[in-house]
């Protein structure tokens, strides 16, 4: 995992099309305002698709698989300023993932017609997209690598590390994971029970690496678990 530091590559999506302020005024003014609840369904794993796609203006959603024995995998969770649902949005085809609001969210709601007929102008406007593909297919193939090659502790650790770089906020001891992040949102990020998050945290807590709070976690000694993870 040499050489990847710096590399955006965490499930925890914010703001990530702040080098597109243009093309982000666009897509404000040309879409049209969605608002969801708490734990709303924007949409459902295998239903036919519709010709648009999603901008999150405020709130937190989440992107997860489903099983056919109703066990959910945590895929992304976004925050204000990020996309989600353009890729069935512009092939067609069924989505493939389950899209939730997280707490009542306002999104915006791009038709793919619109999005087309500016880019035409805009040509910018595709990089938005690209960089959206591209952020994601680099953190799903990551995840795969983590999935296959690492144990529990350093799948948690590993998690930590992305969750740190991303959302962490800086104290006198070290970094505060400052988001609700759960234990069972961990082990859904990383495919571990909830026990397997449990027994993780608890050992770095012994070995004073971290302090868990409530639905927050206050990393001491972060080169500690990047090492831990064979991060450089």
């Amino acid at each position: 995992m040499e050489g990847r530091e710096g590399a955006p590559d965490s499930p925890y999506l914010t703001d990530n099309l702040k080098d597109y302020p243009d093309e982000l005024s666009l897509l404000y003014e040309n879409s049209t305002k969605r608002s969801c609840a708490a734990g709303e369904m924007i949409y459902i794993q295998s239903e036919a698709s519709r010709p648009e796609f999603y901008l999150i203006e405020k709130g937190r959603v989440k992107i997860t698989l489903l099983s056919k024995d109703g066990s959910e995998r945590t895929v992304i969770i976004q925050e204000r300023n990020t996309l989600f649902g353009y890729a069935a949005a512009f092939d067609g085809h069924p989505h493939f993932q389950t899209a939730t609001a997280l707490e009542p969210t306002e999104l915006r709601v791009i038709p793919v017609a619109t999005f087309l007929a500016l880019n035409e102008k805009h040509p910018r406007l595709s990089a938005v997209i690209i960089a959206a593909f591209a952020r994601v297919t680099r953190m799903l193939i990551l995840q795969i690598e983590n999935d296959s090659f690492m144990d529990a502790r350093r799948r948690v650790a590993h998690m930590l590390c992305k969750l740190a770089s991303e959302v962490g906020q800086r104290t006198p001891k070290g970094i505060l994971i400052a988001k609700k992040v759960t234990q069972e949102d961990l082990g859904n990020l990383t495919g571990l029970s909830r026990v397997s998050v449990s027994l993780a945290l608890n050992h770095f807590e012994e070995q004073d690496l971290l302090r868990k709070k409530r639905n927050m976690i206050e990393i001491f000694n972060v080169e500690k678990l990047r090492n831990m993870v064979g991060i450089s």
